[in-house]
């Protein structure tokens, strides 16, 4: 059984030269299913294609045609989009919604002992990727798909890893705060 990644250079170069070939007319394809969407859907929507074509590479059967593959992919994370938007017309689409189950939220003024050391200091306890996307959001203020871009990621899993590092993040200071003994 292959891995789920191209595992050659020639893999590699292979589904390179077919994202090459096939780019403008799947990029127009993207903008016509995104039309009345954000400017950058069609664009986010490209990446998960992308994403989810080299992943899927070692089952590509090479002769057929690369276009018909590449666009079917993308139609169908396009309906992934469009039903959750119907189930959920309000919510940002993200990995991570399953978790957004209701838990009580500390009283305000428990977040008021905190200072912007002690975040920060919480935050370098995180793993990496996570520690990277909060800094690359709260601190460089850049939007989901530009972070997905920097780190290669699609921008819903940017999604995903920001609400899992600021859940534990929250668990930290908490933590902190109960170890210490800050009372409110």
């Amino acid at each position: 059984m292959k891995e789920a990644t191209p595992t050659s250079v020639e893999d590699a170069r292979a589904f390179q030269a077919i994202v090459a070939r096939c780019a403008p007319a799947l990029e127009e394809r993207a903008r016509i299913l995104c039309r009345g969407r954000s400017p950058s859907d069609a664009k986010d929507l490209l990446q998960e294609t992308y994403e989810r074509a080299f992943r899927a590479f070692h089952t590509y059967d090479r002769s057929a045609p690369p276009m018909a593959w590449l666009a079917s992919i993308l139609v169908r994370r396009f309906l992934d989009w469009y039903r959750h938007d119907r189930r959920h017309p309000h919510e940002e689409f993200t990995d991570a919604m399953g978790d957004t189950l209701s838990e009580p939220e500390a009283p305000p003024e428990v977040w008021a002992h905190y200072t912007i050391e002690d975040v920060w200091s919480a935050v370098e306890q995180l793993p990496p990727e996570l520690r990277e996307v909060v800094r690359m959001k709260d601190m460089e203020r850049q939007s989901y798909a530009e972070i997905g871009r920097r780190l290669g990621i699609p921008s819903m899993t940017v999604g995903t890893r920001l609400f899992r590092a600021r859940k534990k993040l929250k668990e930290l200071l908490l933590t902190r705060q109960g170890s210490a003994g800050v009372s409110s």
